[in-house]
This record gives structure tokens, C-alpha cells and sequence, in this order.
């Protein structure tokens, strides 16, 4: 039995994937016609004896090179801000493009970009003249070896036009009069992938294991959106207990702006490297230096690693204040999702809103980064914005109401975009690590946070000078930055270490080398 079938029916890509692949077809050899027509220049001219020859040519290979940047500038555009793809495919792409979305929306997308004036490939300008030449047809049989019995597959010829004949009364006759009936039509079958908004019918999510299909085969680079108290927590954080489960070998770098007592569960049992702040009551030098430490640190690590930065639009928000230090983090922050996958490192980021430019996160990198949508219908003014936005494809931005209708059938009342799945579906019920309930603003009954008060007073200030101090030994604080020595120097140290202990302060733990 053979496995050979034609059709590329499983060749099913998303389309963020479809638009790399669309990206990478972009080839424009301006800079080699540059400098070809001015190497040709000068050939002429020396050949010639004549030097305004060097000036025609060269400048004409010029003005054709960048010409052809400002074409492949114009089709990069309406790749990453129009979704049009079809225009730019040839070949095997176009054909496998064709099969997925269908032939009639790639000849739209074709018919679209030459209509704006795009440059178009010839195989996509054949697709628009042509529809026909493009689709999947039976190609005829190979030989069959000696000897061998099966049969080869069959032929699908057209059968031409039957004609019937049709005899007129006896009293009238004269001659048969011949009647031609038209061709048959061929059907060409089309798979529906694309999801019809008018008609939107999530799958139930109880069905689906979200964080094996998250990281359970591969670990991809991922951008988290949610408005404060969505719900980003509790799905990041079971995404980071998925990776200790499927990945135990890779490290795990935890960024954490907020530095809330209530929200240190999400972390301190998933992180390998934990550092948190509260930068709302820092200035923005002092956050840009905390942070950039932290990215120091991170890329020192050897072997896989995870990096996830939380509240990552907060971050760029403090860089902006300081003179030329957001460039800086838009650089690192493009180096960690370009770069850093290849070497078994990757990025992911939680921010509120879908506006992630300040970090550098537009165009053709959001192709890079899966996103992840947490919608809380109480909320849906945080889900405008998002759908304004080019975080989701085109086809996947449901009506307000039908985000409401997707997070009714939730248990959390949530409605979840899944990037690895390219799907919206109710949010499930997810292990909350934290044991605070941000809907009621309790902590969950039976939990460990549940019996563990938040520190007031002195001992608040007191963690904020040990979150916010180089040092690592406990000893060494103690008696340079309290100035405590002498015999009240081994109380106070045993009296921070408990009230350490006590409110549950890992992270601390394990930054004092001797508690």
C-alpha cells in the first residue's frame, strides 16, 4: 500500500507562520544591482574610453535598486498590516496556500494587492488571470515495474460533452435535430479552515489538555495580554509548572515587576532565577538599572533557559522616562525573540494591552511570538482594544458578544485565545499557585498563602530593603546598610531569618546565602 496523496492536506499552517513564509519570499537583490551597475560602470567606461559612461549605467542600476527596496518595503507592509500573503507565494507555497484557505480568498488577496499596485509574483499573477492552472489536477501514472500486479491509480479524464438526439413527430420529420448539453462542471474541493465570525463555534476547552498543547512538544516564544486581574497569573504560571513537567532540563528566569506578597505563589515554585521589585514606588533610573542586571544575569546562564518578564508595557514605561534607554531595551527585547530560540532560549512577556511597540513588538516580529488573549467579559473595553490591534489574524476576532457567549460556557468566566491552537475557547479552570483569589479578593481557604498574612509596618520596610540590596550574605547587610554590630548583631539576624520563614519569602531565601 502506498502512502503517496497529491494533495497537501497536511501542510495546515497558521497564519502567523504562512506570513514568515511570505516574508522570507521576498527577495530583493537591490543592493547587488547597486553595486553591479557601478562595477559595470566602470568596465564600460575603461572599455569605452568615455567616462559619462560609468555615470548612465551606475545611476540607472541606482535608481533600479532602490526602486526595488521600495517595492519589497511596500509588500512587507501589506504582509504585516494587511495579512496578504498569496500575492508574494510561488510554487509549492501558492499551491499548498491555495488548498488551505481556499482558491477563491488567494485570488482575492492577488486581486486585492494588484489592484493597490503591489508587485506581484508570476505565479500569483497566473492564479488571478488563470484560477484553473492552479488547482490540484491527477497527474498522470507512472510506468509499472516488471513483474508487479497492482494496478496504477486511476486517471480522471473530463468526459467531453454527450450529445442526445432527440426525433421529432413522425408527421414533421425531417432531419434529427441534435441537442448539445454543456460540460460537466468539476468540483474542486475547497476545506474550510478558516472560522466564519457570523457562525463562531469554539471547541469546548474541557476537551483540550491547553497547557500540554502550550509546551508539551516545543517551547515557543510567547506574548501574554490581559488586562490587571484577567488572569494572567494563574495561566503563566501553569504554563511554567507545564515546563518543569514536559522540559524538567530547562531553567526557568522569572522577572517580576509588581513584587506583590499575595502573587509570590505564581513564582517561587516554578523559577529557577527569581528577582522582583516593586517598581511603582521606584524611579525610573533605578528601574532601568534592576532591569538591566536581570538581562545581564540571564544571558550569562548556560544551557536552555526561559526568560518571562511580567508587566513588560510597565517596564518600557520607566525606559521611556530615561533618555535613551528604551532603545536599548527595544534592542535586547528584539535579540531575546530573534535570536535567542535557536540556542534553546526563549522569550515571554505579560503585558495589559495588545500595544507592545514601545518594546519593539510590531510588524513582522509579532509573526514571532505566539499571543495569548485572556478576555474578562466584565472587561470588554480591554478586548477593543486588542481587536484594533495586529496582535490576532483577521479571521479570529469574534464580536463582543460572542466573546461574552464563549466566556458564559467558562468556569472562570474567561474567554482564552490560544495561540498554539489559533483558536478562542472558555477559559479552564486552572490550579491558582498564588492561593489569592483576584475576583473576591480573598485567599483561597485551605491554601498555604491562606494562613500567611502580608507583612505591615517595620517588617514591610524591612523585605523592600532586602529586595532592593546587592548584598547576598545576611551578615554582611546587617552590619553595613542597618549598621547593627556587636551582640545585637546575631538577634537581628536571627529575627529577620524567622520573619523571613514566616510570611514565606522564598525568593529571600534563597538570595541570603546564610539563612
Amino acid at each position: 500500500m502506498s502512502a503517496f496523496n497529491p494533495l497537501p492536506s497536511s501542510r495546515q499552517l497558521t497564519p502567523q507562520e504562512w506570513q514568515s513564509i511570505a516574508i522570507d519570499s521576498l527577495n530583493s537583490n537591490a543592493q547587488f544591482v547597486i553595486v553591479g551597475s557601478v562595477v559595470g560602470g566602470i568596465i564600460a567606461a575603461s572599455v569605452t574610453a568615455f567616462p559619462p559612461t560609468f555615470f548612465v549605467i551606475a545611476g540607472c542600476g541606482i535608481y533600479e535598486g532602490f526602486r526595488r527596496i521600495k517595492e519589497v518595503g511596500r509588500n512587507h507592509k501589506a504582509i504585516t498590516t494587511y495579512n496578504c500573503v498569496a500575492h508574494v507565494l510561488s510554487g509549492d507555497d501558492l499551491r499548498d496556500y491555495c488548498y488551505q484557505v481556499g482558491y477563491q480568498e488567494a485570488v482575492r488577496q492577488v486581486r486585492w494587492a494588484i489592484q493597490h499596485e503591489y508587485v506581484v509574483s508570476d505565479d500569483a499573477l497566473d492564479l488571478a488571470e488563470s484560477p484553473g492552472k492552479f488547482m490540484l489536477s491527477a497527474a498522470a501514472p507512472a510506468p509499472l515495474p516488471a513483474g508487479q500486479n497492482y494496478s496504477a491509480p486511476t486517471v480522471i479524464t473530463p468526459v467531453p460533452a454527450p450529445t442526445v438526439t432527440a426525433p421529432l413527430p413522425v408527421q414533421n420529420y425531417s432531419a434529427p435535430a441534435v441537442i448539445t448539453a454543456p460540460p460537466p462542471v468539476i468540483e474542486y474541493p475547497t476545506p474550510t479552515i478558516q472560522t466564519q465570525i457570523s457562525n463562531y463555534a469554539p471547541p469546548v476547552s474541557a476537551e483540550i489538555n491547553l497547557i500540554e498543547a502550550m509546551v508539551g512538544r516545543e517551547i515557543r516564544n510567547q506574548l501574554f495580554v490581559g488586562i490587571q486581574g484577567a488572569g494572567k497569573g494563574v495561566f503563566v504560571s501553569n504554563a511554567l509548572a507545564g515546563i518543569r513537567k514536559y522540559h524538567p532540563r530547562r531553567k526557568i528566569f522569572v522577572i517580576d515587576p509588581k513584587g506583590k506578597d499575595e502573587e509570590l505563589g505564581y513564582w517561587e515554585n516554578h523559577a529557577d532565577y527569581l528577582h522582583r521589585a516593586k517598581i511603582l514606588e521606584m524611579q525610573p533610573h533605578e528601574v532601568v538599572a534592576w532591569i538591566q542586571e536581570c538581562f545581564e544575569e540571564y544571558a550569562k546562564i548556560p544551557g536552555e533557559c526561559l526568560l518571562f518578564l511580567d508587566e513588560g508595557i510597565a517596564v518600557s514605561s520607566s525606559f521611556k522616562a530615561q533618555r535613551g534607554a528604551i532603545s536599548w531595551l527595544k534592542n535586547k527585547v528584539s535579540h531575546f525573540v530573534s535570536l535567542g530560540d535557536g540556542d534553546g532560549k526563549n522569550f515571554w512577556m505579560a503585558i495589559q494591552n495588545g500595544d507592545a511597540v514601545d518594546l519593539g513588538i510590531s510588524g513582522g516580529m509579532r509573526s514571532q511570538l505566539n499571543p495569548y488573549v485572556i478576555i474578562n467579559p466584565k472587561q470588554m473595553a480591554a478586548y477593543e482594544s486588542v481587536i484594533n490591534l495586529e496582535l490576532l489574524p483577521r479571521d479570529k476576532k469574534p464580536s463582543s458578544e460572542e466573546i461574552t457567549a464563549i466566556a458564559s460556557r467558562s468556569p472562570v468566566g474567561r474567554a482564552l485565545y490560544h495561540g498554539a491552537l489559533n483558536e478562542w475557547m472558555p477559559m479552564q479552570k486552572l490550579e491558582n499557585f498564588s492561593g489569592f483569589d483576584r475576583d473576591t479578593r480573598t485567599f483561597i481557604k485551605g491554601s498555604n498563602t491562606a494562613t500567611i498574612a502580608p507583612p505591615t509596618g517595620q517588617v514591610a520596610a524591612l523585605f523592600k530593603k532586602l529586595e532592593a540590596t546587592q548584598e547576598t550574605v545576611l551578615a554582611r547587610f546587617i552590619a553595613y546598610e542597618l549598621g547593627i554590630l556587636g551582640e545585637k548583631h546575631e538577634q537581628m539576624k536571627q529575627r529577620i531569618a524567622e520573619a523571613i520563614n514566616q510570611h514565606g519569602r522564598k525568593d529571600l531565601q534563597r538570595k541570603f546565602v546564610d539563612i
